[in-house]
């Protein structure tokens, strides 16, 4: 992300749903690394992924861009942090960090990519922020990253699994040149509806 995109973004005065804000922190605080790793895990389960920008905060109806001193900054490794989604995440998630400057201020961003295969689960707990088992999700209409709140997310989930898996049985039916079979029952109309869908 460029300075420049990073001020569009805060200009906007609003988190989007592919754009979750976070104040300052360091990563050494364990709750607010929960938090932002919990933001991580909804960006990737969202078709595209996202953008979470670290040393924004919420001001009422506005946006403050604070920005992170020297040390909140430097403790956002891509290293330590990748360690500290891992504890969490199940599957991995794939994600960059890097500092952008603004206005003579340093944000941390991590641009997280949509899960490869599966969704991402949460595998272990933190008291009030992480449970262990949860699907995280960026919520539709209200901009936030919950737990998945109703069918509709859900099932946005599931099918988003599921194109991708369609994706990838097609791929592989390709490059055996078509010789694999797809076994669907009485459906000979598979391969026509899943390329149609693709």
């Amino acid at each position: 992300m460029s300075s420049d995109e990073l001020r569009t973004a805060i200009a906007l005065g609003r988190e989007q749903r592919h754009i979750e804000f976070k104040g300052p922190g360091a990563r050494s605080d364990k709750r607010f690394l929960a938090k932002v790793v919990r933001a991580v895990m909804g960006m990737a389960n969202k078709p595209d992924g996202g953008t979470v920008i670290i040393g924004v905060c919420e001001a009422g109806v506005a946006l403050d861009p604070v920005g992170l001193d020297d040390s909140q900054a430097s403790s956002w490794t891509y290293d330590h942090f990748h360690a500290a989604i891992a504890k969490y995440a199940d599957p991995y998630v794939d994600f960059t960090v890097e500092r952008v400057q603004l206005d003579g201020k340093t944000f941390v961003v991590v641009e997280v990519q949509e899960f490869v295969e599966f969704p991402v689960i949460c595998k272990a707990s933190f008291p009030e922020v992480l449970r262990d088992g949860a699907l995280y999700v960026r919520r539709r209409g209200k901009n936030e990253t919950v737990e998945v709140p109703s069918h509709v997310e859900m099932r946005e989930v599931i099918e988003r699994a599921a194109m991708i898996k369609a994706r990838s049985i097609l791929a592989t039916h390709a490059d055996l040149g078509g010789a694999a079979s797809v076994d669907v029952g009485e459906n000979s109309l598979f391969d026509d509806e899943a390329k149609d869908l693709l």
